[in-house]
């Protein structure tokens, strides 16, 4: 099973993943970790990754192709994936679609967990990230960690990003609505769309899920 995991900022994609890959033992393609990971790196490609990052600027359609080319060739294509902050763009979207298909695979389900912006800012302006391991967390959500402003996964210092300071909020989710969500279209006229309330509780969301999935 290929699964995409599409929603607004802030509407739970890392969590409702980690839950999905758990059950059903999907690799976990995470967009947004990866590029972070990148940017710490010491050199001029980093640089410019962490400075659109910043601004809150979509990193170029054909970098992002080649590392999910990169992952999907080194990870059990037998597993199936889960594709968390990519594709953002419907070029991305049949860029994936073309990469799947050199394996005779396709993409099942696209989920889209659907919040308001308003309670997508109400989120963000919450979220922290462990400035070690990059687990992250919300102090505005049930994802809070266990002490505050300590990673509960590792113990060191929790921070905010520079990508959820409200001007790149903004930013992030007027590119959002005017590239992501044209892939929600394409999704439903394929007939894999599934569209779930991401303002209930966790579990509520991943039962649902679950349950549509079947």
């Amino acid at each position: 099973m290929n699964i995409i995991l599409l929603g607004p900022q802030g509407s739970g994609k890392g969590t409702q993943a980690g839950l999905l890959v758990q059950k059903y033992g999907l690799n976990w393609f995470e967009g947004g970790k990866i590029l972070r990971s990148i940017a710490r790196s010491d050199n001029e490609r980093a640089r410019e990754i962490k400075v659109m990052m910043k601004r809150g600027e979509l990193i170029p359609d054909e970098f992002m192709r080649l590392i999910a080319w990169d992952f999907i060739n080194k990870n059990d294509q037998n597993k199936g994936y889960l594709f968390d902050g990519y594709p953002r763009g419907v070029s991305q979207y049949e860029a994936l679609v073309d990469m799947l298909k050199r394996f005779g695979k396709g993409i099942d389900r696209v989920i889209y967990l659907n919040i308001s912006e308003d309670e997508s800012v109400r989120r963000l302006s919450g979220r922290v990230v462990c400035a070690k391991c990059g687990e992250i967390y919300n102090l505005n959500t049930e994802d809070k960690p266990r002490e505050d402003m300590k990673c509960s996964k590792c113990g060191s210092t929790l921070e905010r990003r520079d990508d959820d300071l409200p001007e790149a909020v903004k930013r992030r989710l007027e590119l959002y609505h005017q590239r992501t969500g044209p892939i929600l279209e394409r999704a439903g006229k394929d007939g894999i769309l599934l569209e779930v309330d991401g303002e209930r509780p966790i579990e509520t969301v991943f039962e649902d899920i679950v349950e549509q999935l079947k």
